[in-house]
This record gives C-alpha cells, sequence and structure tokens, in this order.
C-alpha cells in the first residue's frame, strides 16, 4: 500500500463525527477511513479542559497506531479546546472542524452578524469567536450553549414531529436570531440531522454545519501534502469505539446512512 492510500483517521466523542465519515465516503470516494468514537467519555461538553485535551491526545495517539496519513477532528469541544496541543505533539496533517465552518460563515454574512449553537464548552472556549474574527475582524459572533440537542438526537428525535427537539431549538436559536444574525453555524457534528428542522424555524438563513464543511480543508491539506488516494478503488472504513461496540452499531445507522452492526470493533 502507498502511503497516499494510508486511511484517513476520524475521531470524535461518539456518534456525531459518522456526518463527517459519510460527507467524506460522498466527496472523496477513494479514501480509506479509520473511526475511533470515544464513547466511553461521551459527552465532551460537561468536560474540563484538561480531561477534554487528554482524551483528544489518546484519540490521536490511537489513529496513528493505526497507520492513518492524516487526522481529522470531528468533534467541535476537542477542536476548540485541544487542537493546538494535538498539532505541537504530532506532525502529521491535522484538520479541525471550527476553522472551515468559521471561514465558511465569514464568506457567507452580509451583515457581519453570526449566531453558533454548539456544546457548552465549545461556547466557552471562544474557538468560534476567535476564528470567525480571524476571517472577519469586525463580525459580532452570537453564542448560546445547546445542552439538549445531543441526547435528543441520539435517542432518534429528528423530525418535526419530535417536538421535545423542535421546541429546543426554538430556545436556542429564536434569541440568536432576534440579534439579527444572517449566518447561523451548527457548531457539532450532530446538528446535520436536525438541519431540515433549523431550515423551517429560520427560513432563508445561511446555515453551516461543522463537519461537512470540512470536507474542503481536508482535501487541500491532502492535495498540497500529496496524499489524496487515486488509486480508482472504492476506499473502506473501520470503525472502533471505547465503549459498548453493539450500542454504537445499533445507533449509527441514523448518522452514517448505513448499517453497520457488527462491524465495530472495541478500541
Amino acid at each position: 500500500m502507498s502511503f497516499s492510500e494510508k486511511p484517513i483517521g476520524i475521531f470524535d466523542s461518539g456518534l456525531g463525527g459518522l456526518t463527517l465519515v459519510k460527507a467524506i465516503k460522498e466527496k472523496l470516494p477513494y479514501e480509506n477511513i479509520v473511526y475511533l468514537g470515544d464513547s466511553l467519555n461521551v459527552p465532551y461538553g460537561d468536560k474540563t479542559p484538561g480531561q477534554i485535551t487528554e482524551f483528544a491526545f489518546w484519540n490521536t495517539q490511537f489513529l496513528i497506531e493505526k497507520g492513518v496519513k492524516a487526522v481529522a477532528i470531528a468533534c467541535n469541544t476537542a477542536d476548540g479546546t485541544a487542537r493546538r496541543e494535538i498539532q505541537e505533539c504530532f506532525t502529521l496533517p491535522l484538520v479541525g472542524v471550527i476553522a472551515p465552518a468559521a471561514e465558511k460563515a465569514a464568506s457567507l454574512t452580509r451583515n457581519k452578524k453570526v449566531g453558533v449553537i454548539a456544546t457548552q464548552a465549545a461556547v466557552k472556549s471562544g474557538a468560534y469567536e476567535r476564528a470567525l474574527r480571524s476571517y472577519l475582524a469586525d463580525c459580532q459572533v452570537f453564542s448560546a450553549p445547546a445542552p439538549r440537542l445531543v441526547p435528543l438526537i441520539e435517542a432518534g428525535k429528528i423530525t418535526s414531529e419530535d417536538s421535545d427537539t423542535v421546541e429546543a431549538l426554538r430556545e436556542y436559536i429564536l434569541p440568536l436570531r432576534d440579534k439579527g444574525i444572517d449566518t447561523l453555524i451548527l457548531g457539532c457534528t450532530h446538528y446535520p440531522l436536525i438541519l431540515e428542522l433549523v431550515k423551517d424555524i429560520v427560513p432563508g438563513m445561511n446555515i453551516v454545519c461543522s463537519g461537512t464543511a470540512s470536507i474542503g480543508a481536508l482535501t487541500e491539506k491532502l492535495r498540497a501534502a500529496a496524499l489524496l488516494n487515486t488509486s480508482g478503488v472504492r476506499g473502506t472504513a473501520e470503525y472502533f469505539v471505547t465503549g459498548d461496540p453493539t450500542e454504537f452499531g445499533r445507533h449509527a445507522g441514523v448518522f452514517l446512512g448505513e448499517n453497520i452492526e457488527g462491524k465495530v470493533q472495541k478500541a
């Protein structure tokens, strides 16, 4: 196997990063993937910065031991808290989800008012504010922690019939809309599953999904390092979790769009 045919490593605190796996399979079909869900420690959003950094370090180390050529941090909380430290420790190409989403939002906003919903830890880190202002210095950023969304999404409550989810979204998003934002970042890789619900609540607003927005940045990093897989052979994916593989596999299909029950390994 040539180095360019080695897999891309992706980690998240649990299931949400599978939306990035799905996007890579669609946009970069020849790439092989190794996914690690740190389901033993989910959620990261209520952990300390020190704990999150430790988890991110060991997740990255695990993927490197699996022979990956690059790492994608598919977790907003880990990206906002630990990416700089991870980059200092490892030399392989590293892509997060925050900077690509911020860059896209900065290019879309016309009134320079951007809203963000994310986990408590991601909001507290201020990473989106810093990233947005690095692309648009006078951008006004309005952030809201959305602690109820991840449990609701993982419970499969992602349709307009799920009143708890719709109510939570309205609670988090409408105050941001009232601030006059014209662009909203969904700052968690779980949130693409409720994109249509968000569109119904704020029709006509620019909406950026972190994670899927990072595909362009990942592609460019791989191209710059001559690491894009051009073999023409459809890539494969391996799935590992730190928690219960059976439980993870049971719920993964909602995020991935395919059934991987029985294919998830214990890390």
